[in-house]
């Protein structure tokens, strides 16, 4: 039975479970992040937690890009600048193009915010506030590296945010405007059928397998810290 069968005759299967889980579960870490930071946690621990969290959901994703269903893959939706550019061509011109997983513009945004986010977090492990707080690698990185990381880590999140106002933007755009339900798949999964350009219907992307490599970015990320730094990387 395919999933495009599952979802009924005239719905097709657009994300997977752990796909949706990700992007939500994202959302709210990122939220989060600076709300920890500035609401009595002095030490910066639930900052951290925090931080490493948001590391651990990246790196899940990086693997679930390579085994997930066919629209978690980034093989289907990462296209060379020029395909990215033909898009938003097309776009301008009124040549209407549907894609069941993310279009080429909207591939390359997601690329550059998981990038992004990513040396974000990365950045953190090596910052200090020059008083009581260290980052878990903050011993591990030269004098350049720390200057580096703490400037890149200060500075960036303003440009994190318009990069994230930028894809709500987009998505808000072609939900209510080309009356395309992006936001309302990313939540239900599914998609009306109709001749998109990707993919009839994702397929695969066992739960099994997502929950395996969850447990294994958990054991890298935390278990990784812990050895590098012990219990000082968690309080």
């Amino acid at each position: 039975m395919t999933s495009q069968t599952l979802s009924g005759p005239d719905r097709v299967r657009a994300w997977d479970l752990p796909t949706r889980l990700f992007k939500w579960s994202l959302v709210l870490l990122v939220i989060m992040a600076p709300l920890a930071k500035n609401f009595g946690d002095v030490t910066l621990a639930w900052h951290k937690m925090n931080g490493y969290a948001i590391l651990t959901l990246l790196l899940w994703r990086i693997m679930w890009g390579f085994s997930g269903s066919t629209t978690a893959r980034f093989s289907t939706f990462l296209a060379w600048p020029w395909t990215a550019f033909g898009y938003g061509l097309d776009v301008l011109r009124g040549r209407p193009r549907r894609f069941l997983g993310h279009n080429p513009l909207g591939g390359s945004m997601v690329l550059l915010l998981l990038v992004f986010i990513g040396l974000q977090g990365l950045a953190g492990l090596f910052v200090s506030d020059d008083i009581i707080v260290e980052g878990p690698l903050y011993a591990y990185g030269s004098p350049a590296l720390r200057r580096a990381a703490q400037a890149f880590h200060h500075a960036a999140f303003p440009m994190m945010l318009g990069l994230i106002a930028i894809h709500v933007l987009a998505n808000l755009a072609y939900t209510f405007l080309k009356k395309e339900p992006l936001i309302q798949a990313m939540v239900t999964g599914d998609k009306p059928a109709a001749a998109y350009e990707d993919a009839a219907a994702t397929e695969g992307g066992s739960p099994v397998l997502a929950l395996a490599l969850l447990a294994l970015s958990i054991v890298v990320v935390w278990g990784g810290l812990y050895w590098a730094a012990g219990l000082s990387a968690f309080r």
